[in-house]
């Protein structure tokens, strides 16, 4: 019987290589520049007057009062540059950067690997313009 795809080795693998990339130095900063978000009253009241005005902005809007439409969004403007000058939110936003390079990095390294590997095993035939598998456009 074939073997699901839930029980598959890999995924046992993928599974421990997730637990590692937990406990990377980029995954550790990342979580401890969250929870400073998120335990910052200023950045708590920046998110919470910036949605306010979001929110003032869409009412202008439906009721096309162009002048207090461009003072909702000079005020939108200078309070995300306020938000994002902020050290905690910088750290916050290069911490991202930095995940998603990894992850990123890690992705390309599979992918490159077993393409790489693939191409090897099949004599060089991946890539060749068809999907190889014989089905509805006929191609092998």
């Amino acid at each position: 019987m074939k073997e699901s795809i839930q029980e598959h080795p890999i995924l046992a693998h993928a599974a421990r290589l997730g637990h590692r990339l937990l406990e990377t130095e980029e995954i550790r900063r990342f979580r401890l520049a969250e929870e400073q978000i998120q335990n910052s009253s200023r950045v708590n009241g920046l998110i919470e007057e910036i949605k306010r005005k979001q929110k003032e902005l869409v009412h202008a809007k439906h009721y096309q009062k162009s002048e207090y439409i461009r003072q909702l969004e000079d005020e939108l403007e200078r309070l995300r540059e306020e938000m994002d000058n902020l050290p905690i939110v910088r750290e916050y936003q290069q911490s991202q950067v930095e995940v998603n390079d990894l992850l990123q990095t890690l992705t390309r390294i599979v992918a490159q690997t077993v393409s790489e590997q693939l191409d090897l095993d099949t004599s060089g035939d991946v890539g060749g313009g068809g999907c190889g598998s014989g089905g509805p456009c006929g191609c092998r």
